[in-house]
C-alpha cells in the first residue's frame, strides 16, 4: 500500500512541482488584483503616556497625520478610531522637549510615514503662591462724602496655576465701586490676578475668588488735591541711574480736617526698592498718609525711567 502511494507522489514529479508553482503564482495575482496593497491617511488625535503628575501639560501641536499601507480590504471596516499616536513622557520634567510621537495600527497594516513625527512637549509645574490683594476704590461717592476706610475681610490669596503663569502675576485687585454712596456699606468684590502690563494672567486661579469688603464713608470732611512724589530706595545696581520718576495719578484728593490738611503741600509714597532693576519699569507704591488724612485709593502706580550710566 506505502510502495503503491510513494509510486504515484513520484509519477510525474517535475510536472507537479511545476504546476504548484504556477498554482501559487495564479493564487498571487489573483489576490493582488482583486485585493491590492494600497495606502490611506488618517488624522488621530494625540494622546500621553506616562505623564507626570503636577504638570500642565501642552504640545505644539493636539493631531498628526499617520500614512499606512495594506490590502485594500482592511480599509473598508477601519476609521481614525482604530489608529493611535501618543508620546511617551516617562522620566520628563519641566521645560520644553521634543518628544517622539509613537503609533498604534490594526493588524495586517505598515507604517508609511508619521507627520510630524516629533511634537515639542511643554511641562509646566502647577504651583501655589501667596499674595496680598489690594482694593482699588472706583467712581464717584455722592455729595459731601468720602471713603475715610476700605476693610478688607481677606488681606491674602493664594494663586495656582502653572509656574510660568504664576511668575508673571504682579498683582492681585479687586475694584470697590462707589456708586454715588453716601453711608458705610458692603459688598463682594471679585479678585483678579494681572501682570505688569495690567492685563488679566490666563490659567491661574485666585482663592478665594472674591472678598467682602467694607467701606467707611465720611461727610463733612475739607478736600484739597495735592501733588504725589515718588520716592525710591539708593539700592539700584551702581551702572545704572534713575532718569526720571512719574507717579499715576500725579495728584490726588486727599479730605480730613481742615487743620490737618493746612500744612500738606504733597504726598509722598513709600520708598521703592530698585534692587535688580535694569530697565525702565512701573512699580505699585502705596501712600505715606499723615494722621487723619485719607484718600480713595492709597497706592498709586510709578513709572521709573532707568538709564545705563554714561562711562567716561
Amino acid at each position: 500500500m506505502m510502495t503503491h502511494l510513494r509510486n504515484l507522489f513520484q509519477h510525474n514529479l517535475a510536472a507537479k512541482i511545476i504546476a504548484l508553482i504556477a498554482a501559487v503564482i495564479l493564487w498571487s495575482y489573483v489576490m493582488n488584483d482583486q485585493n491590492p496593497s494600497t495606502d490611506g491617511t488618517f488624522t488621530v488625535q494625540l494622546t500621553t503616556l506616562n505623564a507626570p503628575e503636577g504638570y500642565k501639560i501642552t504640545y505644539d501641536t493636539e493631531k498628526v497625520k499617520i500614512k499606512v499601507r495594506g490590502p485594500r480590504s482592511l480599509f473598508i471596516n477601519i476609521g481614525e478610531q482604530d489608529f493611535k499616536a501618543y508620546v511617551d513622557l516617562d522620566g520628563l520634567d519641566s521645560g520644553e522637549h521634543e518628544v517622539k510621537v509613537k503609533t498604534s495600527l490594526p493588524q495586517g497594516m505598515d507604517l508609511v510615514e508619521t507627520e510630524p513625527d516629533t511634537v515639542k512637549v511643554t511641562l509646566d509645574r502647577i504651583v501655589q503662591r501667596k499674595l496680598q490683594a489690594e482694593f482699588i476704590v472706583s467712581g464717584a461717592p455722592g455729595p459731601d462724602a468720602t471713603v475715610a476706610h476700605v476693610i478688607p475681610e481677606t488681606q491674602y490669596v493664594t494663586l495656582e496655576g502653572p509656574e510660568s503663569a504664576i511668575d508673571t502675576v504682579e498683582r492681585v485687585i479687586g475694584y470697590v465701586g462707589l456708586a454715588g454712596n453716601t453711608s458705610d456699606f458692603q459688598l463682594q468684590v471679585p479678585l483678579t490676578a494681572i501682570n505688569a502690563d495690567g492685563r488679566e494672567v490666563a490659567g491661574v486661579r485666585v482663592v478665594p475668588g472674591s472678598a467682602n469688603v467694607s467701606v467707611q464713608m465720611a461727610r463733612g470732611l475739607t478736600k484739597k488735591v495735592v501733588p504725589i512724589t515718588p520716592q525710591v530706595k539708593s539700592d539700584l545696581d551702581a551702572a545704572y541711574e534713575v532718569g526720571s520718576l512719574r507717579a499715576d495719578p500725579a495728584k490726588i484728593e486727599i479730605a480730613g480736617d481742615s487743620k490737618a490738611l493746612a500744612g500738606i503741600s504733597s504726598i509722598n509714597t513709600e520708598e521703592i526698592s530698585l534692587a535688580g532693576v535694569t530697565k525702565t519699569t512701573d512699580k505699585v507704591a502705596h501712600l505715606q498718609l499723615p494722621d487723619g488724612v485719607t484718600v480713595t485709593n492709597k497706592s498709586v502706580s510709578v513709572h521709573i525711567v532707568i538709564k545705563a550710566k554714561t562711562k567716561k
